[in-house]
């Protein structure tokens, strides 16, 4: 508590010296800067001169009248006289001049003659006979007045005068005062700088004595230690740091550490000596050493601390500890480990194999069922469309009728077959098993032969594909996939069109895409089910009472995006069209 005591009242008496220093001296400065200010006589503020002058210019104008009724002085300097006696007047009741006419009570003078002035005027102007007697009269009061004013500024100024010697000897005495407080205090700081030196060499004296004492300590430990200044530089290096590193102490000590060796100017060690000179103590674990001499490098231990001298930072201390074998051990555990992560992670990559081959084929059978359910419908409803009338017709069919009844049952049948391979095909695409297979495919031929297939399954529909032949325009798809997406865009149409209402398909497109439209009569879908349309298993409010499976839709957009196109929905106000967008074939030049 002594020693906090005499430390705060040690740092106290200075700080209060140079105050009182740096004030006294900041007033003193000041007063010479009033006194040199006020000792300035300026010319304008001169009023003894200024009415002397006044006073000249009237007697001459005086003067030059009585010449001028001798005849012995011409009009023009009568002039001139007048002027420079109005001028000194103007002078006079301008600025600082008027205010110091004031000031001495001659204001009102001033004034009046100042109006005689201008009454004096035409007489000057005119200098006929006779007025020569009349304007020296006029100009008696003149010299009179600025007589008496200069003897009164003459007063006025020897009694401001003394009022400023008396006030210089004031501010005198204050800065005299000053300078007396000034050497006071110059003398306290320098008894306070020679006092702080004394006891700043006896410290040091102390610190090098701990300093040996330390050194010896240091010196047998089996840690390496260094220490190094505020400015990081080595001041300490024991033998098992120069035996880690390779270097002795000659060739470290007064040397910047990140000099010494590369591995203190990592950022790591860098950071930890940083925080350390600030203040706080830091640890690092199984670094890296690579020393001169060793093939494997050796891993330590760093520990950080600052160096105090009564409360001041000097310094840091670090510690170091081979920690070889301890990483090793903890390599041979990481080692362990990992292995077995990998094993597990193998394992779990069987299983979850394994997991995704179940599940494909679970998701395989199920959306073909869900398909043979669906689209295998139109196929089967022309074949048993055109055997049933086969039957009927029975021996009063001709061959001509025989051969296109059969003829379109086994195109039907086709259609069927290929359509087997198609959905088996989706099922494994769909369960990720394989890839859409796309070439050059002629979309007008397809859509001849999906609306016929369609008009053979619904006679009574009327389907209208103006415009659109084989041969015509060519997609790059999958000819099956596209087929099927427009058969499941055909029977959409045909189930939920309004009776007696046809259907129509048209095709067009741009030089990277093909759109083939599909559009029916009908109620405006509402927003929600126009989101969810293309959902599996999802079925409109306007399906209620109509058989399906809601896979129709979700299957013709699916088909066609694995081809790299699109199924979308247009709604207006008693239409619905859904567009197929496949990209076209593009000839490639060779």
């Amino acid at each position: 508590m002594t020693r906090i005591g005499n430390s705060v009242i040690g740092l106290i008496l200075p700080v209060a010296a140079v105050l009182v220093f740096a004030v006294l001296l900041t007033i003193s400065l000041i007063r010479m800067f009033e006194i040199e200010n006020v000792m300035r006589v300026e010319a304008e503020q001169n009023m003894l001169w200024v009415l002397h002058q006044t006073e000249v210019a009237a007697l001459r104008l005086t003067q030059t009248a009585a010449l001028a009724d001798l005849g012995e002085a011409g009009q023009d300097e009568l002039a001139l006289r007048f002027d420079l006696l109005a001028s000194r007047i103007a002078l006079l009741n301008d600025g600082p001049q008027r205010r110091f006419i004031e000031r001495i009570g001659m204001g009102a003078d001033v004034d009046r003659l100042s109006r005689a002035l201008v009454g004096i005027a035409p007489l000057v102007a005119r200098n006929g006979a006779g007025d020569g007697a009349q304007l020296r009269q006029a100009l008696a009061p003149f010299a009179r007045f600025f007589g008496r004013a200069a003897n009164a500024a003459m007063i006025a100024e020897w009694d401001d005068l003394g009022g400023r010697l008396e006030m210089y000897r004031a501010q005198l005495q204050q800065i005299i005062a000053f300078l007396l407080g000034i050497m006071v205090a110059g003398g306290i700081i320098a008894v306070m700088l020679v006092l702080a030196l004394r006891q700043s060499r006896q410290r040091n004296r102390m610190l090098w004595r701990e300093r040996d004492f330390s050194g010896l300590l240091i010196s047998s430990s089996g840690e390496g230690i260094l220490a190094v200044n505020g400015d990081a530089e080595c001041t300490l290096w024991n033998g098992a740091m120069a035996a880690m590193m390779g270097k002795s102490a000659e060739q470290v000590i007064g040397r910047a550490l990140k000099d010494v060796a590369g591995f203190f100017d990592t950022a790591q060690v860098r950071q930890g000596l940083g925080s350390a000179l600030g203040g706080d103590p830091a640890h690092l674990s199984l670094q890296p050493l690579f020393a001169r001499g060793r093939d494997s490098p050796l891993y330590v231990d760093l520990r950080f601390y600052p160096m105090r001298n009564d409360g001041a930072i000097v310094g840091a201390i670090l510690f170091m500890h081979d920690a070889s074998d301890r990483h090793a051990a903890q390599q041979q555990i990481t080692d362990d480990r990992d292995r077995l992560e990998d094993l597990v992670a193998e394992r779990t990559r069987d299983l979850d194999s394994a997991l995704r081959r179940e599940r494909s084929a679970a998701d395989l059978y199920r959306n073909f069922a869900a398909m043979v359910s669906h689209q295998f419908r139109t196929p089967l409803a022309v074949a048993d469309s055109a055997l049933q009338r086969l039957i009927r017709r029975g021996p009063r069919a001709d061959p001509g009728e025989v051969a296109d009844r059969a003829g379109r049952a086994r195109n039907a049948i086709a259609g069927l077959t290929r359509l087997v391979d198609s959905t088996l095909d989706a099922a494994r695409l769909d369960a990720g098993q394989i890839g859409a297979r796309r070439v050059k495919c002629d979309l007008g031929g397809l859509i001849e032969t999906a609306c016929n297939r369609q008009r053979d399954a619904a006679p009574d529909r009327v389907i209208t594909a103006d415009g659109i032949r084989a041969g015509a325009v060519f997609a790059y798809c999958d000819p099956a996939h596209a087929e099927q997406v427009l058969d499941n865009l055909l029977s959409n149409a045909h189930k939920y069109a309004p009776p007696d209402t046809p259907i129509s398909v048209a095709l067009h497109g741009s030089d990277k895409w093909l759109y083939c439209d599909v559009a029916n009569r009908g109620a405006y879908l509402p927003a929600g089910d126009a989101d969810q349309l293309f959902e599996r298993n999802y079925r409109g409010a306007n399906s209620v009472g109509l058989p399906g499976t809601g896979i129709g839709l979700f299957m013709a957009r699916t088909l066609a995006r694995m081809q790299g196109g699109d199924v979308t929905m247009q709604t207006g106000r008693d239409r619905i069209t859904f567009r197929m967008t496949l990209p076209r074939f593009q000839e490639v030049a060779r």
